[in-house]
């Protein structure tokens, strides 16, 4: 179970002060939810932005087990630029950052430094560019860092790979200038249950969030990869809300719950409905993992460079 806040959405001020922020994640950490994923472009015009990586790590010192995502527009986004920042994000945060792979979410002339592609174009380069992010966190193995002080060595440079990648939209030779991020690669999140979207997801996509009228649409087309979390409005009692998730746990891996006003509803939301989920088997008891991939039921993959 997770929760989505955006902006101008459920309450949220047009403006939010890192304690507002910090009031969400712990009542969400209190009702063991899974992670907080901080969708859009934050910030009271289109002339600040909050950037969602310093949100998150700044969101870390006050959480211990919940996951925390943040949008990065990957069809202008360098791959480069991303590896190393969530590689540092999921150190800072214990292995609980995820990176939401959002397309399309501005006009390609508000990047001054970008040509104006076509749909198909910022696809494919959305595409290449999940992959060399990839890529980069698999560069170091999990054995690459040595520390071994005596003999002055902080690396085995046997386990650090040059990528060497050459594709359309990018030439990187690598290796990343940053140790492999601790979940191995943090999950990649999408949630645009268009065609083009649906084929975006098929290719990078570890969790998908579909709406419920999309769902059995969504899953005959992604099949059982990726995870797919259903986005439900919290709305009636607790007990006939408890009741609706029942009824669909089983066509999908889990919820991302939309919540009308916050903090309000997620604090009802904590305190009466968790407690009928975890009675109706629905829900852990408590945190069974540290990680965010752990949380989702995702396997934390190898570097694809390891011998």
């Amino acid at each position: 179970m997770i929760l989505t806040v955006s902006p101008g959405g459920g309450g949220a001020p047009p403006t939010p002060s890192l304690p507002w922020f910090r009031t969400l994640v712990r009542i969400a950490e209190r009702g063991g939810l899974d992670a907080i994923l901080f969708d859009g472009q934050w910030g009271p015009s289109s002339a600040f932005n909050l950037d969602p990586l310093p949100l998150i790590v700044a969101l870390a010192e006050c959480s211990t087990r919940i996951g925390l995502a943040g949008a990065i527009e990957i069809d202008h986004a360098e791959p480069f630029n991303i590896a190393r920042s969530f590689a540092a994000a999921d150190r800072l945060t214990a292995g609980r950052s995820a990176l939401i792979a959002a397309t399309g979410a501005r006009r390609p002339g508000d990047f001054g430094h970008a040509p104006v592609r076509t749909a198909a174009e910022r696809q494919a380069r959305a595409v290449e560019c999940i992959a060399v992010v990839r890529k980069l966190w698999d560069s170091w193995e999990d054995e690459a860092i040595l520390l071994d002080k005596p003999n002055g060595r902080f690396s085995n440079p046997d386990r650090v790979h040059p990528i060497n990648h050459m594709g359309d939209f990018f030439s990187v030779r690598g290796p990343l200038n940053a140790p492999r991020p601790l979940q191995g690669n943090p999950p990649v999140i999408l949630r645009d249950a268009s065609p083009e979207g649906l084929a975006l997801a098929r290719q990078i996509a570890d969790v998908f969030i579909a709406p419920v009228a999309d769902l059995p649409a969504v899953r005959q087309a992604l099949g059982d990869r990726p995870r797919l979390l259903v986005t439900v409005p919290f709305a009636g009692a607790p007990d006939q809300f408890a009741a609706r998730l029942a009824e669909l746990a089983s066509l999908c891996d889990g919820f991302d719950i939309a919540i009308n006003t916050l903090p309000t509803d997620l604090g009802t939301v904590v305190d009466a409905v968790v407690p009928l989920l975890r009675a109706r088997g629905l829900r852990p008891a408590t945190y069974e993992g540290k990680t965010l991939r752990e949380h989702l039921g995702l396997a934390r993959p190898r570097s694809q460079f390891a011998a």
